[in-house]
């Protein structure tokens, strides 16, 4: 590992990791529109979206090591989500949802993964004071922007109800 007297600069990965997950947002909040909650619930889901992405995203940016696994975690387990999805898809339109929130999810995937083998992933290894290098600032703002689109948008109708019975008998 390299020491560096100047941070390098924000990998350019870091950035597509940012624009990819506007789009992993954008994608089914226009194919499902906005969630159908009370206000309060829509507020509430938006605050938490926001604050939990921007906290995870900040840590990723900074190479923090549980952040980073739980990223890679989702990431896998949407892919994973979405490809089923695709496979099983009935109508076209959720043919070519699947497979958009699956190309955004393998370009996230490839994106973390050139991201974990920057400098500045390496630099932020060492753990820098937070104030050196360049400023995250606009990427912890994508962050929380993600958050908040995850919050609005509308849950998965995927035609299934499920209902069930309990029956009590009295002890003989």
């Amino acid at each position: 590992m390299t020491t560096h007297r100047t941070p390098p600069p924000l990998p350019t990965s870091i950035w597509v990791i940012a624009g990819a997950s506007v789009a992993s947002q954008l994608v089914p909040l226009v194919r499902r529109g906005v969630r159908h909650d009370d206000g309060l619930s829509l507020a509430v889901s938006v605050v938490l979206g926001a604050l939990v992405i921007g906290y995870i995203s900040a840590g990723v940016v900074r190479a923090r090591t549980v952040r980073l696994v739980l990223v890679w975690v989702v990431l896998v387990l949407s892919s994973i989500a979405e490809l089923l999805g695709l496979l099983t898809a009935d109508e076209p339109a959720d043919v070519a949802l699947y497979a958009l929130l699956l190309v955004t999810s393998v370009v996230l995937l490839t994106a973390l993964a050139k991201f974990s083998r920057t400098e500045w992933f390496a630099w932020q290894r060492t753990k820098p004071p937070a104030q050196d290098g360049a400023s995250i600032r606009g990427l912890v703002a994508i962050a929380v922007l993600v958050g908040a689109l995850g919050g609005l948008v509308g849950p998965v109708d995927d035609g299934v109800d499920v209902s069930f019975d309990v029956a009590t008998r009295a002890p003989s």
